[in-house]
């Protein structure tokens, strides 16, 4: 389903919060494990409410094996598998994994959150929020990709 679909609310009666993916603090192209596809990763924000954070960024998929009217799953932007970003802390010695229990993670669905080529879509993860007063973390999305480096933490 492609950003619009989704914004559109795709004819349900659920209500449907139209996100903004223009916003991005910073951004990098990757290229998908296993493939000449590549995806722009945009982070948009690193956000601390209470006892959590939340990661959020912007993925665009330009996919030189698909059409621009074929979807592409999250799922498929890493390479058939789900992404696990790591908030690393250096200073104080610390990584930060997605909040999970056994078969649940705290993140956006990716085998059925779907876009076309080449057009934006949201992921988000939430963690433990910080046990030190962290203005940065560096963001570690895949070990095939370089780091983000001092992502400010909004609070």
């Amino acid at each position: 389903m492609s950003s619009a679909a989704q914004a559109s609310g795709n004819g349900t009666d659920a209500p449907v919060i139209k996100v903004d993916t223009e916003n991005v603090i910073a951004t990098q192209e990757f290229t998908v494990p296993g493939s000449k596809d590549k995806v722009n990763v945009g982070i948009q924000s690193l956000t601390v409410e209470g006892k959590t954070m939340t990661l959020q960024f912007v993925l665009t998929p330009d996919f030189a094996s698909s059409s621009d009217s074929s979807d592409i799953s999250i799922y498929d932007m890493f390479g058939m598998t789900s992404p696990k970003p790591t908030l690393v802390d250096r200073e104080n010695l610390k990584e930060y994994s997605l909040i999970s229990a056994p078969g649940r993670t705290w993140s956006a669905e990716v085998v059925n959150n779907r876009t076309t080529n080449h057009e934006p879509i949201i992921w988000w993860g939430v963690y433990a929020a910080p046990e030190d007063e962290n203005e940065t973390f560096d963001v570690r999305v895949i070990d095939s990709m370089a780091e983000f480096a001092d992502v400010p933490v909004t609070r």
